[in-house]
């Protein structure tokens, strides 16, 4: 045979109410904030990507434009000597340096695009839809019971005078001699 629930403070139950109420907002918006935050890192690759590029763009011609000024400088002069190229060479180099670091960080965007799907959907998307289930159904459904529970506990507290008083513990009787 089940006991009662033995409530004696429908106001505790009101408190627990409002505080899960209070949990299943804030759980919703914190999994709401996590979606974004997931989002704007996607973009943020994606626009380290396209900088990148733009940056490979003006590397080109960056190297283009040592190729072209190292060749000028290797033009023998009247004397028949070739002049020095140093000061060329190593722009030409630091250019082409400057160029494979570029493209490093384009394949190194275009490897965490392709690879940021699949580990988003392993380590995120699943709990997160999961959480997200529970706070629209489990917590959703236990929410409308404790809330029709509490409704019924104070109509019958409303029916009884005595409902949530504790009761006083026995004392022993005292008479005229002392305790008994």
């Amino acid at each position: 045979m089940t006991r009662g629930a033995d409530v004696r403070s429908v106001d505790a139950l009101r408190e627990f109410l409002a505080g899960m109420v209070t949990y299943r907002s804030d759980a919703a918006e914190a999994v709401s904030a996590a979606n974004q935050e997931v989002n704007r890192g996607i973009a943020w690759v994606q626009e380290q990507m396209g900088r990148w590029q733009r940056a490979i763009r003006d590397l080109e011609q960056e190297v283009t434009q040592a190729k072209v000024e190292l060749a000028a400088r290797k033009i023998p002069g009247f004397d028949g000597r070739e002049p020095d190229t140093t000061l060329q060479e190593r722009n030409l180099r630091r250019a082409r340096a400057r160029l494979e670091h570029a493209e490093d960080k384009v394949r190194t965007c275009k490897s965490w695009l392709s690879r940021l799907p699949k580990l988003i959907e392993e380590t995120y998307t699943a709990p997160s839809h999961r959480l997200q289930t529970m706070l629209d159904g489990d917590v959703a459904a236990g929410l409308a019971l404790l809330a029709r529970q509490v409704e019924a506990l104070e109509k019958y507290a409303g029916l009884r005078r005595d409902f949530g008083a504790v009761p006083l513990p026995k004392l022993p009787e005292v008479g005229k001699d002392g305790p008994s």
